[in-house]
């Protein structure tokens, strides 16, 4: 923000808040305990397949509620990601 000369806001209001908290608790902190837990059941081998997944996953979701639309930039870069994601 600092470096684009953007302004930094905060939305004071009750939705903004819940997302914040609801991504705060759930993307984050549970994200993270179950992933432990995955990693010590299946071991870290397996487990970071899981990490190939999440752009997959992502971009799916995206197409379906949000009307994300592919592009040959976007294809292109997703491509990328998980190449690399499934060369690491």
């Amino acid at each position: 923000v600092l470096l684009s000369g953007g302004k930094f806001s905060f939305d004071p209001s009750a939705p903004y808040i819940v997302s914040l908290l609801y991504l705060s608790v759930f993307g984050t902190v549970l994200a993270f305990a179950f992933y432990f837990i995955l990693i010590k059941d299946i071991g870290p081998e397996k487990a970071s397949y899981t990490v190939v997944l999440f752009p997959v996953v992502a971009v799916i979701l995206s197409i379906l509620f949000e009307g994300f639309e592919l592009q040959a930039s976007s294809l292109l870069g997703f491509i990328l990601v998980l190449t690399g994601n499934i060369i690491v």
